[in-house]
């Protein structure tokens, strides 16, 4: 937001300046911005997968001959228990903090196997990048934002596989970018006022 001030109302302004002049003023009004994955939606989709999983396998355990489809039915149930197992234990809530006033964004990870944290300062960030996870027949599966750090990481916001509300839209997650970068603007210092 930008407030246009007349500095010549008051007298000492008018006694310091020769003249009449406007300057403008940046003022930092920007909110917090949080972030969720909707972790319950992806627990429950690596819970049914685990359940099925279970099911083929220890329903199709004697599979008989090799090269059956009771055979690939059993091998399917173990793929799917070890994919919905894999992903109880890694998977968990993820959320993102993007603080203007603090200058930072701080990323939270909360998984089975514990908590990780990770801030990282406005300063830091280079650019930031509009990315996708897509299979090999070009259909996209999530868009999420990529940090270009000044060190050379690019580490991934909104990550891919926390399913985040709204992620398979790309006019959603370009307004997070134009958001994201706003904010990376904002809190740039600007010029000091003479």
């Amino acid at each position: 937001m930008w407030v246009d001030t007349d500095l010549t109302d008051s007298g000492e302004a008018q006694s310091a300046l020769t003249g009449a002049w406007r300057h403008c003023v940046k003022v930092m009004t920007m909110d917090v911005w949080e972030s969720r994955s909707d972790s319950r939606r992806q627990t429950g989709l690596s819970t049914a997968c685990l359940l099925v999983g279970l099911v083929l396998a220890i329903g199709l355990y004697n599979y008989g001959a090799s090269g059956s489809n009771q055979q690939a039915g059993f091998l399917l149930g173990v793929v799917l228990t070890l994919i919905g197992a894999a992903t109880l234990v890694v998977g968990g809530r993820q959320s993102v903090v993007v603080d203007p006033n603090s200058r930072t964004i701080t990323i939270s990870d909360h998984r089975l196997a514990g908590a990780r944290r990770r801030i990282i300062a406005f300063s830091n960030v280079k650019a930031v990048q509009l990315a996708y996870l897509q299979t090999r027949s070009h259909q996209v599966l999530q868009y999420f934002l990529q940090l270009q750090l000044h060190d050379g990481e690019h580490y991934p916001l909104f990550a891919p596989g926390r399913l985040y509300p709204g992620a398979r839209d790309p006019v959603l997650v370009t307004g997070w970018k134009t958001r994201l970068e706003q904010c990376l603007v904002a809190a740039r210092p600007g010029p000091e006022i003479p």
